[in-house]
């Protein structure tokens, strides 16, 4: 263990997004402890838990070598959010295959869309077992943030994730309220078993939930 460097394992405990609740917190912490550069690995990439690119600076996507039926099983929007993809474990008989896979990628990324800074966004190979690759990745990193400091694009990125930040904990607030407030559990067990009986429309359902929500407490 490196005396600079500091790691903290952070469960998801359960919440969607990749990363854990409290992650947002964590990366305050450490940069006020002074760590200059701060990585959130997510617990996986699904179509719910892209939540980590709207907080971080560089979202980096790591993938497999695969083929193209397994290209066809990646979700396109974690794809779209990415900065970068890597393919990893460029090595040995998997060379071709991971090389063959980050063209597909470069070809699909050429066809996205530039971000707001004028980013094309790279598809590179690694080799963690080989340590190739890597000095790449981190050079396209910087690359990145020179490109957002030059444009003035990083503060107002800080500054988006800032709001962003904020109207996330008051959804959260308000489910919460909405779902420990007096009578609402009983509420919401029977309108769930109306609408999974097909007796009751999940507008119905939904408009009778928020009309009790918001009625006067009896």
């Amino acid at each position: 263990m490196r005396p600079e460097a500091f790691i903290r394992p952070s469960p998801s405990g359960g919440s969607l997004g990749g990363v854990a609740h409290r992650t947002r917190e964590v990366m305050l912490l450490c940069e006020a402890a002074g760590f200059d550069v701060v990585l959130i690995e997510t617990v996986g990439i699904g179509q719910s838990e892209v939540a980590v690119a709207s907080m971080v600076d560089f979202f980096l996507v790591l993938l497999l070598p695969a083929g193209g039926d397994e290209l066809q099983g990646i979700k396109k929007g974690v794809v779209e959010l990415a900065d970068a993809l890597v393919v990893n474990k460029a090595d040995g008989a998997m060379a071709m295959q991971a090389e063959r896979t980050r063209q597909d990628y470069s070809g699909a990324l050429s066809m996205l869309r530039h971000g707001p800074e004028g980013w094309q966004p790279r598809a590179l190979c690694a080799s963690a077992l080989e340590s190739r690759g890597v000095a790449e990745v981190w050079q396209t990193i910087l690359d990145h943030r020179a490109l957002l400091e030059a444009s003035g694009r990083l503060e107002a990125r800080r500054r988006d994730q800032a709001r962003a930040w904020l109207w996330k904990l008051v959804e959260e607030g308000m489910a919460r309220a909405f779902r420990e407030r007096p009578g609402m559990p009983e509420a919401i067990a029977r309108e769930e078993s109306a609408v999974a009986d097909q007796t009751r429309t999940p507008t119905a359902a939904a408009r009778a939930l928020l009309e009790r929500f918001f009625s006067p407490a009896r």
